[in-house]
């Protein structure tokens, strides 16, 4: 008779255990004996541990596509800040040779009148150019529309002078 009731509550235990959900099997919450044992014997721990697992690598995964997001960016604002300090470097020696050259050309013209005017001009224009609140705040899209507009008048310049551009 005991042999029969051991191997009906066996059953029961295995057959309960079969009906368990991993959801069902927290291990923070209270349970009582026979749920632990049926959450044991039916894999439920097992499951909600792989479940974990699985959570785990997945936002590994993730922080790794973040971290080469982060660093892209960081490369593109480096990248950034190099040809933009490249950009206004070019920017000062242009000005530098630009006031070289009417300097010269004003030491070269001080009778023409007309040249005079031209050389002021593109003085005027070059030190607004110069000026670093402006050349700061000024867009790529600005300043090569200043340099556009400095380039035809140094054109009519040579021009003036004789020179073929």
């Amino acid at each position: 008779m005991k042999l029969r009731l051991i191997v009906a509550a066996s059953s029961l235990a295995i057959l309960s255990g079969c009906a368990t959900t991993p959801e069902a099997c927290d291990p923070s919450q209270e349970a009582s004996l026979l749920a632990k044992l049926s959450c044991d014997a039916g894999g439920g721990y097992r499951a909600r541990i792989d479940a974990g697992e699985e959570q785990v690598y997945q936002d590994q995964e993730e922080n790794a596509l973040f971290r080469d997001i982060q660093r892209q960016i960081m490369e593109q604002q480096r990248a950034t800040r190099n040809e933009l300090r490249v950009t206004n470097q070019q920017q000062y020696e242009l000005e530098r040779t630009m006031e070289q050259l009417v300097a010269r050309l004003q030491n070269r013209t001080q009778e023409q009148l007309g040249l005079q005017h031209q050389l002021s001009e593109v003085e005027q224009q070059v030190q607004a150019g110069s000026s670093s609140q402006e050349a700061d705040t000024e867009t790529f899209e600005e300043r090569e529309e200043r340099l556009n507009a400095l380039q035809e008048q140094v054109n009519r310049l040579q021009q003036s002078l004789g020179y073929t551009p």
